[in-house]
């Protein structure tokens, strides 16, 4: 019995032995991998670096590049260039311009003379804006008429909603009776310019015809010189 114990306990001290062993041999293996994981990974970071610093290095080379499309391109460019204008020198203001009416209208001293800035419109065809309207006179006979008024040149008279009330006007020495002419189109008004071109400014009177528009339906306004209208 006693032979059997010793001989029992040298053959658990060789397994014992043997299981370390094979630990040890396991650890070491797990070990050698991190390491190869470990280089591999540095050395994918320095590549991805290497990369990187490459592509950044050629970017730089190109100090512009040209963007893509943008839906307001054309207003980018043009404010780009208005501001650099006015960084070389200081830009002189428009002599006749929207702003420049008001401020006349405005900044007169005492009691103001002038009442009225009349403008033109302009379609989105970049016509100008030709209005018809139709008024009563009474002629020789006493009998009342239609006189159809045609303008291009207008009064603005209330706004509302993108909605604008406009007062057409015209040159007193035009004829209001006009379809009284026997070549009617000789009469007609067939641009801004042919109505005014030369007029007296003080002809320009109002005609108390009014139309309505929708002020989304033009694309652009020229203002006359503010003037008085009675």
């Amino acid at each position: 019995m006693g032979l059997i114990h010793v001989k029992k306990k040298e053959f658990d001290k060789k397994v014992h032995w043997h299981l370390e062993k094979k630990h040890e041999s396991s650890c070491d293996h797990h070990s050698d991998e991190s390491s190869s994981s470990s280089s591999s990974s540095s050395s994918s970071s320095s590549s991805s670096s290497s990369s990187s610093s490459s592509s950044s290095s050629s970017s730089s080379s190109h100090p512009w590049n040209p963007p893509g499309h943008q839906e307001h391109c054309i207003e980018d460019v043009l404010k780009a260039i208005l501001h650099a204008q006015k960084k070389v020198k200081k830009e002189k203001e428009c002599d006749t311009s929207c702003k420049e009416s008001i401020q006349q209208l405005l900044g007169e001293s005492k009691k103001p003379k002038k009442n009225t800035i009349p403008f033109i419109l302009y379609c989105g065809d970049c016509e100008p804006f030709k209005a018809t309207g139709v008024t009563t006179y009474s002629s020789y006979s006493k009998k009342e008429k239609f006189a159809c008024i045609t303008s291009f040149i207008f009064r603005i008279k209330a706004i509302e909603n993108n909605c604008a009330v406009l007062e057409l006007l015209k040159i007193k020495s035009e004829k209001e009776h006009s379809s009284d002419s026997k070549n009617c189109k000789s009469k007609d008004v067939c641009s801004p310019c042919c109505q005014i071109d030369g007029k007296d400014v003080d002809d320009l009177e109002k005609t108390g015809i009014c139309i309505t528009v929708d002020l989304s339906c033009f694309c652009a306004i020229t203002c006359l010189p503010a003037v008085c209208l009675k």
